[in-house]
């Protein structure tokens, strides 16, 4: 076998960081290098960052008050092969120069790409096929959905930089299916315990629970569930003393729901957590079951950015297709998966598109999109090789809104939650409590949403690791 190329020592990068302040950090190497960040007493455990397209590596790190520098290292792969590890040696303290190199890392741009203008003029005047040439999503109609129109003229009203799509593996996590119990005899309504909203406003959605899932999960689509939307802001992730050294909190949604179908995209809050120091990634990924997840690294999130996820099935161009022409079910042109995918805060939009039909990637074989499920989740992500479920990094509290699906039976008329975990007229709707034996992690509430009148938005509250 050929030896292992050795690693060249490379850079060593200092930062002066304030204690008790979540401070981004950039550090440079070689461009669409996949790196691994660890310390090295830390051996199980390590935090894979992914270089954009101009080498930048970003995470979070916080110093306890009174901590000791630390010395971390960053093990790169460029895309030739070429392995180079730096070493970032951080010390926490309070002088002038703390506050300099925070600024320096915030300063580094967060994304590149083509510039999509605003649309102007009058935002009817396209169709769906000509708006998603120039760069735009699909309309919704106004009529029948007033709420995902003002949700989709505010995207198209504002600048975006275009992303280039780029994909890098994740081989070491999984945000695969549930596994659920059901839980029929739990109150039917609940004040929750952190947030004084008194009943009905505030309702336990409990009738299942799951080991690693916490949300809306829908099932039983008239014919196929082909789209599916919603916003939020992308959790924060903190330690306590004595807490795990990993743990993490994906918040995404997805269509389907077996081993080998399941077509998902979100956000991933990690917390690495040792000898008091706090370092934290935030990454946007889709995946697609039963491959490894892909990060996109030229698609930056942090703590706080609004972040919005659609996912649909259409034809190459973006134009999905029904049976009777406006309902009916989905036809054979609907031969793609798309992902569009837009942070707010930072002005990045990423669109990216996955077969409707099996693949087989790396000796594993997908079955190929069917429809049959719609999930609105915050997940505790699982190790990809032993299935093991990872702690539920402590997020304090998470909102999902604007959550929207459609099944092709009805063409595009739009389907909201409900909140009183079923629907009215299409699927059968579950509440999932996340729950690992008898302790309760995290607990779903329904709240009326705000940005879509006469629906719900889900609210999440962390309660344990597992």
């Amino acid at each position: 076998m050929p030896k292992e190329p050795i690693s060249p020592k490379g850079k060593r990068f200092e930062h002066i960081i304030l204690p008790e302040v979540e401070t981004l950090l950039s550090i440079q190497t070689a461009p669409n290098a996949v790196c691994h960040l660890r310390h090295d007493e830390v051996k199980d455990h390590h935090l894979q960052l992914d270089a954009d397209d101009r080498g930048v590596v970003r995470f979070h790190a916080k110093a306890p008050k009174g901590s000791q520098p630390i010395d971390l290292h960053l093990d790169c792969t460029g895309e030739d092969g070429k392995k180079t590890t730096y070493t970032i040696a951080l010390r926490g303290d309070t002088c002038p120069g703390a506050q300099t190199s925070a600024n320096e890392a915030e300063a580094s741009p967060a994304g590149h790409g083509k510039t999509r203008a605003p649309l102007h003029g009058d935002l009817l005047a396209l169709s769906s096929q000509e708006l998603v040439k120039r760069g735009y999503p699909p309309r919704p109609d106004p009529a029948m959905s007033p709420a995902r129109y003002a949700r989709w003229a505010r995207r198209v009203s504002q600048p975006f930089t275009v992303v280039e799509p780029r994909q890098v593996p994740h081989p070491g996590v999984s945000f695969a299916g549930p596994r659920m119990q059901r839980r029929p005899h739990l109150p039917p309504i609940l004040a929750s315990p952190t947030l004084p909203l008194p009943p009905p406003v505030v309702r336990s959605m409990f009738n299942a629970s799951s080991n690693t899932w916490s949300g809306a999960f829908v099932t039983n689509p008239a014919a196929q569930f082909f789209w599916i939307e919603a916003d939020w802001h992308v959790p924060g992730v903190f330690s306590v003393t004595n807490g795990p050294i990993y743990s993490a909190a994906a918040e995404w949604i997805g269509l389907d729901n077996s081993g080998t179908d399941l077509f998902q995209a979100g956000t991933d809050s990690e917390c690495f957590y040792f000898f008091g120091w706090t370092f934290t990634n935030y990454w946007m990924w889709i995946e697609t079951l039963p491959f490894a997840p892909w990060g996109l690294p030229n698609f930056p999130v942090s703590p706080g950015d609004s972040v919005s996820v659609d996912i649909f099935v259409a034809d190459q161009y973006g134009n999905t297709w029904f049976q009777n022409g406006s309902n009916g079910g989905l036809t054979r042109a609907d031969n793609n998966v798309w992902f569009m995918i837009y942070n707010y805060s930072k002005g990045l939009s990423y669109w990216g598109t996955l077969p409707t039909g099996p693949e087989n990637l790396g000796g594993l074989q997908s079955t190929g999109y069917t429809g049959t499920t719609a999930e609105f989740i915050v997940e505790r992500p699982s190790d990809l090789n032993s299935g093991n479920a990872y702690p539920l990094a402590l997020f304090g509290a998470a909102v999902m809104d604007s959550c929207w699906y459609g099944d092709s039976e009805y063409g595009l008329r739009p389907w909201r939650l409900g909140a009183d975990g079923s629907t009215p007229f299409d699927g059968n709707l579950t509440y999932l409590n996340m729950q690992d034996s008898s302790n309760l992690l995290a607990l779903p509430i329904s709240l009326p949403d705000p940005t879509s009148p006469g629906g719900y938005e889900i609210m999440w509250l962390w309660v344990n690791y597992q």
